[in-house]
């Protein structure tokens, strides 16, 4: 295989950082882009990365990144939108600055990312758009209300896509993630917090002790970095790329069983 260059949002930590280490073991170019690029030491050093400053709430920074990198790499093969934030909580707590803020960082960023680079890949008649859903974006959870509508509007805008791109060329796909070990759910999560008189503090603690407990145990990032890699190599129209062990079990599940029994079964996994 020829070397690949690729482009990815939300490179500084997590999912990001190790898909970027993966991309370059497997000799490939990468533009790693960041809000802060003073947080990429690491990044700096590696063979075929650059790293690059980018807001991707930001459409005018968004479009300059993009020219920039497509004429710094003389084109790109991989584009992944990686870059997100959750905001997890009750529902009826949450600011409409809250909500416009995660639907900008996880919908619109990828969608302007999209736009910026869907000209340039149709020029080049090849390439493949990865952008990083989540079981979140399948099956709807507690507290996770607002960040669900943000995956669930990646996935249905990436599935419509397959069939607008492919006739130039262009593959679309979604990688699926379940709990991962990385600071989704430390530094890059807000809490929506509820007054003690909405009644919901109870029910937010047992959800939230569940959810710590969960992603405690859950696999690293590395994990994502080898489906992101596997997703953006693989022919073919599948477009869904669950990864970890939890997120294929439940994706099985959520197929098998009614919608119904979906939800009373995930009462009493998490003691609701």
């Amino acid at each position: 295989m020829l070397q690949q260059k690729a482009f990815i949002t939300g490179a500084s930590s997590g999912i990001g950082l190790e898909t970027v280490k993966y991309l370059v073991t497997k000799g490939w170019q990468v533009a790693a882009t960041m809000r802060n690029p003073d947080a990429a030491a690491e990044l700096k050093d590696l063979p075929g990365v650059r790293v690059y400053a980018l807001d991707v709430t930001q459409p005018d920074n968004v479009k300059s990144v993009v020219q920039t990198v497509w004429q710094d790499f003389g084109g790109i093969d991989v584009v992944i939108n990686n870059a997100g934030y959750g905001a997890i909580g009750p529902f009826e707590s949450a600011t409409e600055a809250q909500i416009q803020l995660q639907m900008d960082t996880n919908f619109m960023g990828t969608v302007r990312v999209m736009k910026a680079f869907i000209p340039l890949l149709k020029q080049q008649k090849k390439g493949v758009l990865i952008n990083l859903s989540s079981v979140a974006g399948r099956v709807g959870m507690p507290l996770y209300n607002i960040y669900h509508a943000s995956k669930f509007a990646v996935e249905g805008l990436t599935e419509s896509l397959y069939y607008e791109l492919r006739p130039f060329g262009i593959r679309v796909r979604l990688v699926e993630p379940g709990p991962i070990k990385t600071e989704f759910n430390g530094r890059s999560r807000e809490d929506l917090v509820a007054p003690e008189g909405l009644g919901y503090t109870r029910f937010v603690g047992q959800i939230n002790r569940f959810y710590n407990k969960m992603f405690s145990e859950a696999e690293g990032a590395d994990v994502v970095a080898k489906t992101i890699y596997k997703a953006a190599i693989r022919k073919g129209s599948k477009i869904r790329y669950p990864s970890g062990r939890i997120a294929k079990s439940l994706m099985v599940l959520n197929k098998l069983t009614p919608g119904s029994w979906m939800r009373v079964i995930s009462r009493k996994i998490m003691g609701i």
